[in-house]
């Protein structure tokens, strides 16, 4: 006798389990018997899942494609040309010149560099809110608060720095509270959530901050 070829097996593989379904559903007193899939039946589930939200997000673009030439529509080519010359905020990174410090008071504070860019990758001015924590994160115990400060629009707006060679930004001198005995390890983390001004949107950066060898200890 001859072999069975794939293709037959895997026919007579899905009668087999037709057969099993109808059995277990006409058959009074049966329990249906369920088959464990094969990796081909996973594969094909998965498929069919990412061809579904594929098609969902392309009409989700469609519609959006179509609110914005309706959008369009109603503005004028000034307008347009308008619109898409003015920067965008799309982030508001924390620099690593960022530093943990000691004044000469012997307290310690967080000097928290600023950098917002746009669409083009270019410094810009901003106008909003700004929530900042700080965190220490130590080898053993639990992470210990240092600082929760919020600075309003005009406190924001103050804190630009207009530096030589074109380096500016925003910088905010946040005092932190560190109990007596207490050692900072070598870096804190540090979270910055800035809310712009007019449409709400929040850009949130992280990034570990280094302590100063005369901050530490």
């Amino acid at each position: 006798m001859r072999p069975m070829r794939q293709s037959s097996v895997s026919h007579w593989r899905s009668l087999a389990l037709l057969l099993v379904i109808g059995v277990g559903t006409t058959s009074v007193g049966c329990s249906m018997k369920v088959l464990k899939p094969t990796s081909d039946d996973t594969v094909r589930e998965r498929m069919a899942e990412l061809e579904k939200t594929n098609r969902s997000l392309e009409l989700e673009n469609e519609g959006l494609r179509a609110q914005l030439a309706s959008a369009q529509q109603e503005r004028s080519e000034p307008e347009i040309k308008l619109a898409d010359a003015t920067p965008r905020l799309t982030e508001v990174t924390i620099q690593s010149s960022s530093v943990v410090e000691t004044t000469t008071e012997g307290a310690r504070q967080l000097v928290l560099r600023l950098s917002p860019i746009d669409d083009r990758a270019r410094f810009l001015q901003i106008v909003g809110s700004l929530d900042v924590r700080v965190v220490a994160i130590p080898n053993e115990g639990q992470p210990v608060q240092l600082a929760s400060a919020r600075f309003e629009p005009g406190a924001v707006r103050d804190a630009w720095r207009g530096g030589t060679f074109g380096a500016s930004g925003y910088v905010f001198d946040i005092p932190l509270t560190v109990k007596s005995g207490m050692a900072l390890p070598p870096t804190v983390a540090v979270v910055t959530v800035f809310t712009e001004g007019g449409t709400g949107r929040t850009l949130r950066d992280e990034r570990p901050v280094r302590v100063l060898a005369d901050s530490a200890g």
